[in-house]
């Protein structure tokens, strides 16, 4: 939270300890998770379990054209529905696809979403995936830009009585954009980073909070990423203490190893399965059977028994410093008593102690 930001009226008070969450990008089979209208009342209801059993953030992600994140094109829409029967949680777009829209129209749906939801937003911003922008007209190359410009027009939009930005993607000049966000000057602003040094130095210099996925990058070239955050935010002025960083992870906690890996393993398969065929140059041949255990050896998944699960997560804060966990408990078609039970056991048996 920036230096001159008041907590939001109606969010998550923090604990002490790591901030928890729980990350939707649903990855839908219309085989296994019935209708979408079920589908997402299946969503919703584990969110307002999220929401008793004391977790800080809920987030979904905006995806286009695939069932892998699709079934959330628009995630105002679906936010303002989580808003209205949740109460306290924080809820979350990790990311809007920013260079994909008129960042005055973004400013406007997610200050309604704050609105609706009395302080609770978390805004995260990106540059997405190549295949999000299939039918934009929008040159990737230009997305690293349009994020830039996006994120300060939208600061502004939220802050000042009158929008006036001009820049070489957007111009405006006097331009009233309502409702005013509850939470002031305007709610938390998380960037997505990766691979470009330049993000995270441009997220640190703005007092951004970050998220990482750090089961996809080698530790050894995200720690240094991630320092050059922490760099940033102290040249700028920014107090890295109150800054947040995110890893987002797939969580399933049972009872011991075993029956995490026996369990868990077809659901992550169907994931995997739908990530393959959104990226055609990604393949299944020659799959590893043994895959799903070596990721579990490196801890790319926060799965196993509540103390390995706790464990994981500890070597995670410890490697990259990261203040915040952002668990897909929710994946590949899995049964809804099952996800349920995910994250109570989550709550009731890792989260105490992390």
């Amino acid at each position: 939270m920036a230096e001159n930001q008041q907590p939001a009226v109606g969010a998550a008070p923090r604990r002490r300890g790591m901030r928890l969450g729980a990350h939707y990008l649903p990855t839908y089979i219309a085989a296994l998770d019935g209708p979408v209208p079920e589908f997402y009342g299946h969503l919703f209801q584990q969110m307002e379990e999220l929401d008793a059993l004391g977790f800080d953030d809920v987030w979904v992600t905006e995806h286009h054209f695939y069932e892998y994140g699709g079934t959330i094109s628009a995630p105002p829409v679906f936010l303002a529905a989580a808003a209205r029967t949740t109460h306290r949680i924080n809820i979350g777009v990790a990311i809007s696809i920013l260079p994909l829209h008129d960042p005055v129209r973004v400013a406007e749906a997610y200050a309604m979403v704050d609105a609706i939801s009395n302080g609770r937003l978390q805004l995260g911003v990106g540059r997405g995936n190549q295949p999000d922008f299939a039918s934009s007209g929008i040159p990737y190359e230009e997305t690293a830009r349009r994020l830039q410009e996006g994120t300060e027009v939208i600061r502004r939009a939220w802050s000042d009585d009158e929008l006036s930005f001009h820049g070489e993607m957007f111009d405006f000049e006097g331009i009233r954009v309502l409702p005013k966000p509850v939470h002031r000057p305007h709610p938390p602003i998380w960037v997505a980073a990766s691979r470009s040094d330049d993000t995270f130095r441009w997220a640190g210099r703005n007092g951004f909070n970050l998220m990482t996925l750090p089961y996809s990058q080698d530790p050894a070239v995200l720690g240094p990423a991630i320092q050059n955050y922490r760099d940033a935010l102290v040249e700028a002025g920014h107090d890295p203490a109150s800054r947040e960083i995110l890893g987002k992870f797939h969580i399933y906690v049972a009872d011991t190893a075993e029956a995490a890996i026996q369990e868990a393993r077809p659901y992550l398969n169907n994931y995997r399965d739908l990530v393959d065929a959104r990226s055609p140059r990604r393949t299944r041949e020659g799959r590893d059977p043994r895959a799903y255990e070596a990721q579990l050896a490196v801890g790319n998944i926060i799965a196993g028994d509540p103390k390995q699960c706790v464990d994981i997560i500890h070597r995670w804060r410890e490697k990259l410093g990261l203040t915040t966990i952002s668990g897909t408990f929710h994946f590949g078609g899995m049964p809804q008593e099952m996800a349920l039970k995910n994250i109570r056991l989550f709550a009731e048996q890792v989260m105490p102690y992390v």
